[in-house]
């Protein structure tokens, strides 16, 4: 078996270099840095909606976000964002626990639990909501994509 020559394994550093180069990007964040980033963003979430930070809404929900309401309705981007910039939906208090993330590359899921007190469209009331949030990261930010929320049941 003969020896590589110099030339062929310049080359095939050469590739190997650049492979990892063209690479890098699709490892720019640990598993346990995306975990950490969005449970920030998810703890920003909950206090942006307590405020009505209507700003915040609109740069962490995706143009195409659709939430499904606790009673299978469909509501849109723009219409939940209304809903908090006039008042119509108005949290007094959201306790989150029970959370876990999943991450896969430039997706994540996080599940979790909220225990809701407010207002609704008029309607007073509360109680427990378990919620999964769809994230999806575009040019380095996570977006909310999908958001679904159903009521746990007293026992």
């Amino acid at each position: 078996m003969n020896a590589p020559d110099i030339e062929s394994v310049r080359r095939l550093g050469f590739a190997a270099v650049l492979a990892l180069v063209v690479a890098l990007p699709c490892f720019g964040q640990s598993v346990a840095d995306a975990e950490k980033e969005l449970a920030r963003i998810e703890d920003e979430y909950r206090t942006a909606r307590l405020r009505g930070d209507v700003g915040f809404l609109e740069r962490l929900y995706a143009p195409e976000l659709h939430i499904t309401g606790t009673n299978g309705s469909i509501i849109e981007r723009n219409a939940d964002i209304a809903g908090f910039a006039s008042g119509a939906i108005k949290p007094e208090s959201i306790d989150r626990s029970e959370m876990r993330t999943s991450i896969y590359g430039d997706a994540a899921v996080v599940i979790g639990r909220d225990d809701l007190k407010g207002r609704y469209n008029g309607v007073i009331g509360g109680g427990a909501v378990r919620f999964t949030h769809v994230y999806v990261r575009r040019n380095g930010q996570w977006q909310l994509v999908a958001s679904q929320g159903t009521w746990i049941q007293q026992k």
